[in-house]
């Protein structure tokens, strides 16, 4: 029991005791003054506290707002929506160069794209035709610590979300007449190459430009109906060296039951880290064959072939067909020298604005970085 000292004399006073409050010397309402009642901002009786004073005693009958989280205040509507494992799992089904622009859009999507769980991702539909997925874990335990991200960045691949792209210029003499004296006209031609995860190919030569042979390579069922296209599949010239391609098509046969076999070799380069971004071709040879059996083996290029192409001298005059052999019509083999320009990667979002575009009144020769 809490008995309370007697009130003194004069105005009512108000104990304060752990928060408990009580009104010394009237007990009753109704005695308070009419005119107390009647005033708009009433003045409290003072306060008298009998226990040791404490701090957060001035909270008391005052109200508080709770802190507000920074964090929360500045995040987007889709942010606060979607958690961050659902993020990530989206991010693992995007492009790798999509998810390197989310990377950019801000601090926490940018700590999401670091995530292992989205490069082991990539990594394993990039090489799946090269090993199965339990080797390309390997070969990151191995050679990159474990780490998929930086597997993905240092080791050659090929992409495809876009168009390798070869663009070979020559000149071709034009005819006399009243107007023109020995004229010559420069022609210009493009090799397409586009790569698919399970170790296929297609290709195409053609004069017309790439914004148009975009939309072809695009649909499986348009380049299936094509003529024009070849179709082949590709993979490592050396079982240990990822950079080293080699490409062969499907022979194309003729009425006399005769057929040509297309050998391509490629060397997988990159203008900066993680971009695998150029082709570099080492040899092109095409081998004759009868009644579905080739009349000699791919012929293989040689060791100074594939250093030749770290020559930017030797690797032009060669594209220009400068001390090219003449096919003299019976050989089984044919070396093709000419229009063997370095390939350019596209992605598909700039196949309608990148200057591969541009015709001969706008740029006479492309050369490749």
């Amino acid at each position: 029991d809490v008995s309370f000292p007697a009130a003194p004399a004069g105005p009512t006073r108000m104990v304060v005791l752990g928060g408990l409050t009580a009104l010394l010397g009237s007990d009753d309402e109704a005695e308070c003054d009419d005119s107390e009642k009647n005033n708009n901002n009433p003045t409290l009786p003072p306060t008298e506290s009998f226990l040791t004073p404490r701090p957060w005693a001035v909270l008391y009958n005052n109200r508080v707002r709770a802190p507000v989280d920074g964090t929360q205040s500045k995040l987007s509507a889709i942010q606060k929506m979607i958690p961050n494992e659902l993020l990530v799992e989206i991010f693992k089904r995007c492009a790798p160069a999509d998810v390197s622009r989310c990377a950019c859009a801000c601090r926490l999507w940018r700590l999401l794209a670091n995530d292992e769980s989205i490069w082991e991702a990539a990594c394993l539909r990039a090489f799946e035709f090269r090993e199965t997925p339990a080797g390309t874990k390997k070969i990151a335990r191995e050679k990159f610590r474990g780490s998929f991200r930086q597997m993905f960045w240092n080791r050659p691949r090929l992409r495809t979300e876009g168009l390798y792209v070869s663009r070979n210029t020559y000149v071709k003499a034009g005819i006399t007449d009243w107007d023109n004296v020995k004229p010559v006209h420069l022609v210009v031609y493009y090799r397409y190459f586009r790569f698919f995860n399970n170790g296929e190919f297609v290709s195409k030569t053609s004069p017309e430009r790439l914004e148009k042979v975009c939309k072809l390579f695009r649909s499986k069922f348009l380049l299936a109906k094509d003529e024009g296209v070849r179709h082949g599949s590709y993979g490592d010239a050396f079982p240990d060296d990822d950079a080293r391609l080699h490409l062969e098509c499907v022979p194309t046969h003729r009425l006399d039951n005769t057929h040509t076999t297309l050998h391509m070799w490629l060397r997988l380069r990159g203008t900066i880290p993680g971009s695998s971004n150029r082709l570099d071709f080492v040899k092109l040879a095409g081998v004759d064959g009868f009644g579905g059996i080739d009349e000699s083996d791919a012929p293989h290029p040689s060791l100074g072939q594939w250093q030749e192409v770290d020559d930017p001298e030797l690797a032009y005059r060669r594209s220009c067909g400068i001390g090219v052999k003449q096919y003299n019509g019976t050989a089984p083999v044919r070396d093709f020298a000419r229009g063997l320009n370095t390939a350019v990667f596209v992605p598909w979002e700039q196949s309608g604005t990148h200057v591969l575009n541009n015709g001969t009144d706008e740029m006479d020769f492309f050369v490749a970085g």
